[in-house]
């Protein structure tokens, strides 16, 4: 009888520590101490099979020498930066169908609704993350819709938009995927 208690209480424990183990795709995302619930991967858009259509990035130079746009006809907008070789995207809280994102320790601001990818590594963070923000980074109001099967090119960055849903990559194959109902973090 003692030696099922034992190998219960093992299975027990085996289960419950294997359900703390981090997973690349549904890990900690956030550096945080919780796991990071993750939505359905096969909402992200994958590299596209057929040509896209390229457009002029002047089309949505905001006046300042950064790039945005609205993606497709959702709520999810990115904004492209040549001098610091990033792109971030973001969405109101209130836009996300997805769970929420535990922040990362220390931040005290929104979480999990920017994400953002560098072209290289920065001095600080990872080249792709959900930063801690304090605020909307641009204002979404006057940029152009970016049309879903487009593509826009600046600097080392790359975007497309399927449907709602934007994929930003840099030249090394690193990329997000951010829209309402699914991020995806590959960097």
């Amino acid at each position: 009888m003692s030696r099922l208690l034992a190998a219960t209480l093992s299975l027990g424990l085996a289960l419950t520590l294997g359900a703390c183990a981090s997973d690349p795709v549904d890990g900690n995302a956030n550096g945080s101490s919780r796991p990071t619930p993750t939505p359905d991967q096969a909402l992200v858009p994958e590299v596209p099979t057929q040509a896209l259509v390229e457009v002029d990035p002047a089309l949505y130079d905001d006046g300042f020498g950064w790039f945005s746009f609205k993606v497709g006809e959702g709520p999810t907008w990115c904004t492209i930066t040549p001098e610091t070789d990033r792109v971030l995207c973001e969405q109101n809280e209130a836009a996300a169908q997805y769970l929420p994102v535990p922040p990362a320790e220390g931040c005290e601001g929104s979480y999990g609704y920017q994400v953002q990818l560098w072209a290289a590594q920065p001095e600080v963070g990872a080249i792709a993350e959900f930063p801690c923000a304090s605020g909307q980074f641009q204002d979404p109001s006057v940029a152009q819709i970016l049309p879903s099967g487009s593509k826009i090119s600046v600097g080392s960055i790359s975007c497309f938009v399927e449907d709602i849903t934007a994929r930003c990559e840099n030249l090394n194959g690193q990329w997000i995927a951010f829209g309402p109902a699914v991020w995806s973090i590959n960097g």
